[in-house]
């Protein structure tokens, strides 16, 4: 009976094994099977695209279409290069300086007794809970107030600290053992020295991966570049712009060119951020 038992609980457990391998499979093909039809529609010409099966594969691979998104998605005043200068700081700016002054915060918050600290923390729920509507009309009237209207500045004042990467930060330093800063402080280390050395690199795993969802969120982000900075075009303002001139022509092999080209620096920084992103561990180095 006891070895009946044990071949049962065996085949049950490769059973939920083999499940779960098809469920993550399917996901898999779902995600990658559209990045496949557009690489495979920005091998193609115009006539190919519309006369042939959505799924035939392109007679001859037309790699000219990346040379002529690269033209045709600038603009009168912007090029292409310029583009990715401002979608560089747009996202990167908006995301490093979201991430890390809601890292601040929620450090202060977590680790720091002082009156209506509770506040902040119930203040940032009701922020990301609560919809604020009609904020866009009064923000855009502040950013023109103090020159961050069309500038680089507007990813500074953007940055806010009180929203959903606070919830999660202040959750993970509450995990981490003060321990660790009272150390650095016996040792002489300052209140921002303790923040950056000691504690801020605890965390690294779950900053890395808002930092990437913040900038991937952004990069792809094209309405507030047209409200807030119209005269600096990111490259996911060009591609929307070109839809357009995509309705009239029918050129979507040159769109889906230029929209992979625009993917490509996402897909570096995960493959580059991958082994932190999945290393989620908070190793402890301190003894009892």
């Amino acid at each position: 009976m006891k070895a009946t038992f044990g071949k049962r609980k065996k085949f049950s457990t490769s059973a939920v094994g083999i499940a779960v391998f098809v469920i993550f499979l399917i996901y898999a093909l779902v995600i990658i099977v559209p990045y496949l039809y557009a690489l495979n529609v920005s091998l193609k010409t115009r006539v190919e695209y519309t006369d042939k099966p959505i799924f035939a594969l392109p007679e001859k691979p037309m790699f000219e279409n990346y040379l002529r998104a690269w033209k045709e998605l600038s603009s009168e005043n912007t090029s292409v290069p310029m583009m990715f200068l401002n979608s560089l700081w747009y996202a990167g700016g908006m995301s490093f300086f979201g991430v890390f002054f809601s890292a601040m915060a929620a450090y202060v918050v977590a680790y720091y007794e002082f009156p209506g600290r509770r506040f902040f923390y119930v203040f940032a729920l009701v922020v990301m809970l609560l919809p604020i509507m009609g904020s866009m009309a009064s923000s855009l009237k502040f950013a023109q107030a103090i020159g961050a209207y069309n500038s680089p500045l507007f990813a500074l004042l953007e940055a806010g600290c009180l929203g959903g990467s606070f919830i999660i930060l202040y959750s993970t330093f509450k995990g981490v053992s003060r321990g660790y800063a009272e150390s650095a402080f016996i040792d002489g280390a300052g209140h921002f020295r303790v923040f950056i050395s000691i504690m801020l690199p605890q965390v690294i795993s779950p900053v890395c991966a808002l930092l990437l969802a913040d900038f991937i969120s952004l990069w792809s982000d094209c309405e507030v570049p047209l409200i807030y900075f119209p005269n600096l075009p990111t490259l996911s303002t060009g591609l929307y712009l070109y839809q357009d001139v995509v309705k009239k022509t029918l050129e979507y092999p040159v769109y889906f060119a230029g929209l992979l080209t625009c993917m490509v620096p996402t897909v570096v920084l995960f493959s580059v951020f991958q082994n932190t992103l999945m290393d989620i561990q908070m190793g402890g180095g301190l003894k009892g």
